[in-house]
């Protein structure tokens, strides 16, 4: 049933739930003016009983001979009795009836009611010769006698009202409910229709066409918004498959590069090559192009493992002074041999929680980039400072970068200056993965340089200076 159910439309389903609450809202409704008119249309037949309980009591007397009789006498000469509307009864405390006033003769009466169970004051409803009639027993005096009184009236007319309600309900309700399903269905079609249009034009969506949209009519109601959040991912992925397809483009590039290199030199030594020296040269310049090439690749998947979280951060107090005198002996050699000078500026004891291997690594690639950009005889700045936040800047005293060399000096493969080889200007991966050691921590990367002012990149961590 559960997957017969689940197997039908969404405007179906809608349909139903709407006419079954429908049903439920009629239907109480139903219950509840029911009730409330027996309730009132009841009061008003126990009003009535009060009042000729009231007007009987007042007309009854006791003979002389100890009978109860009528006290008000006819025009005619009668007891009276033919202008009563109400029928009553007189019963003495031991069950004797004294006086009885029906319309109709007692004769055609086939089933006389019992005499009152009880002297108490009491409502309920008896059958009575196909009449439904309301009855109420109180206890009186006559005289210093103590009597029950029961008095009489109909309440036929009141049934009838109430079963005429049942049966316009009963007839009414289906109908009703009919109406209800064929509008709920109309109207979840109808609210239903963008999401069968978005859903059309999800189906014509492909690798090929990113760039289209889903069809977004009202962007405030909810579908609007379920539309809003697919274009918004459309727009991802777009960006997406356009860095991949730019990634495998570059990639492929730089990779071709070396291979190209090795190939070359090998085709010329296996030519040419008897001069063991000039045999020693190529295969000098193979094994360069064979450490590139490990080192692209070896970037390429440092790259790839951090996208996809299979790094580890293990984070703990460092001191900075110590990782910054650390990187500048790693790179005093490749400095010296521009002539050029690094200087650290920290205090000794500033530390910083953070993964001491992908702090340096982002530190090690900016100095690198800042040695290898910057002209000779020039000085790399190293500074650290604690606050609010801990910051670590490299500063160089190279060409600069202009605004729009700013926003994409962090791309994989973008190199500022595409006339330089490859060999001085490295892949343009170092910047790309120094933001992604930095942002792995829960920090940024920011730059602030100007056309032939130098540059300097800051590492911003948060937390106080430990």
């Amino acid at each position: 049933m559960k997957r017969w159910w689940q197997r039908r439309t969404l405007k179906l389903r809608l349909a139903f739930w709407y006419a079954a609450a429908t049903a439920l809202v009629l239907m109480a409704f139903v219950w509840f003016n029911y009730e409330v008119i027996e309730h009132r249309l009841a009061a008003e037949i126990d009003r009535q009983l009060r009042i000729d309980f009231d007007l009987v009591e007042g007309q009854l007397g006791t003979a002389p001979d100890g009978r109860i009789s009528w006290a008000v006498r006819g025009s005619h000469g009668d007891e009276g009795l033919a202008g009563m509307s109400a029928w009553f009864e007189v019963w003495s405390e031991d069950r004797q009836l004294l006086l009885r006033h029906w319309p109709v003769p007692e004769s055609q009466i086939k089933n006389v009611p019992p005499a009152p169970e009880a002297s108490t004051l009491r409502f309920h409803t008896m059958e009575l010769e196909r009449l439904f009639l309301r009855v109420m027993e109180r206890p009186a005096r006559l005289q210093g006698r103590p009597v029950v009184i029961r008095l009489y009236r109909d309440e036929t007319e009141m049934r009838r009202t109430l079963r005429e309600i049942i049966e316009v309900s009963t007839l009414g309700m289906p109908l009703a409910v009919v109406l209800a399903a064929i509008g709920g269905y109309l109207i979840a079609g109808r609210s239903l229709a963008p999401l069968a249009a978005m859903s059309d034009q999800a189906r014509k969506i492909t690798s090929e066409s990113l760039s289209e949209r889903l069809p977004n009519p009202n962007p405030h109601d909810e579908l609007g918004r379920l539309a809003s959040v697919f274009n918004d991912t459309l727009a991802r992925l777009e960006n997406s498959f356009a860095e991949l397809k730019r990634f495998t483009a570059d990639a492929s590039h730089e990779l071709r590069s070396p291979l190209t290199a090795l190939r070359a030199v090998g085709e010329v030594a296996l030519r040419d090559g008897i001069d063991p020296a000039a045999l020693r040269d190529t295969i000098g310049s193979m094994l360069e192009e064979a450490q590139r090439l490990d080192d692209l690749v070896d970037a390429l998947l440092t790259l790839a493992r951090m996208e996809h979280g299979e790094i580890a951060v293990d984070r703990e107090p460092l001191a900075v002074h110590d990782l910054l005198v650390e990187v500048r002996e790693q790179l005093a050699v490749l400095a010296t041999e521009k002539r050029q000078s690094i200087s650290i500026d920290c205090t000794v004891g500033l530390r910083v929680t953070a993964d001491r291997l992908l702090l340096r690594q982002a530190v090690m690639n900016i100095v690198h980039n800042a040695i290898r950009y910057s002209p000779a005889d020039k000085r790399v700045t190293l500074r650290a400072t604690g606050g609010e936040s801990i910051i670590i800047e490299v500063a160089d005293e190279g060409p600069g970068l202009a605004s729009e060399q700013r926003e994409k000096i962090f791309e994989r493969f973008y190199r500022i200056d595409k006339a330089r080889s490859r060999a001085e200007g490295g892949a343009g991966l170092g910047l790309a993965i120094a933001k992604s050691c930095v942002e792995r921590q829960g920090g940024r990367i920011e730059i602030q340089s100007q056309p032939g002012s130098g540059s300097i990149f800051r590492l911003v961590f948060p937390g106080r200076a430990a």
